[in-house]
């Protein structure tokens, strides 16, 4: 009959075989993947690697170039816009002032228009209480 402790013994060696031989086939594994590519191409797949890594760079680049000519584009747009809008703006204040001032100039007409007649209603006044 097996012991607890012997149990423990055999599964512990069985364990540590295991990953001794795990290692083991690891490492064969890597050698004869290392074996099968030679050093030329282990060389031309970095290259390629290289140059795939370069026309991605310049992809990048021509990319941001014409993003930022098309931001400079609508910011030139924008700023049109805000000078359209801001020459409208200025003529709509200054039709106004002028209606404001025509008004202003026709009120100060009526009021000595009305001062007038006050003015000549009371010398009528006068004229006729005088008659009397």
């Amino acid at each position: 009959m097996i012991t607890g402790t012997d149990l423990a013994l055999a599964i512990t060696a069985v364990l540590i075989f295991s990953v001794l031989v795990g290692w083991c086939l690891h490492w064969l594994w890597v050698r004869m993947g290392m074996a099968a590519a030679s050093p030329e191409e282990h060389i031309r797949d970095l290259v390629d690697r290289l140059h795939n890594a370069d026309r991605a760079r310049e992809e990048a680049e021509e990319a941001r170039i014409r993003a930022e000519s098309r931001l400079s584009a609508r910011e030139a747009e924008m700023d049109n816009r805000m000078a359209a809008m801001q020459a409208r703006l200025d003529g709509a204040i200054e039709g106004r002032e002028a209606q404001l001032a025509q008004e202003l100039r026709e009120a100060k007409a009526e009021l000595e228009a009305m001062e007038d007649g006050l003015r000549n209603a009371r010398i009528r006044i006068a004229e006729l209480e005088q008659a009397r």
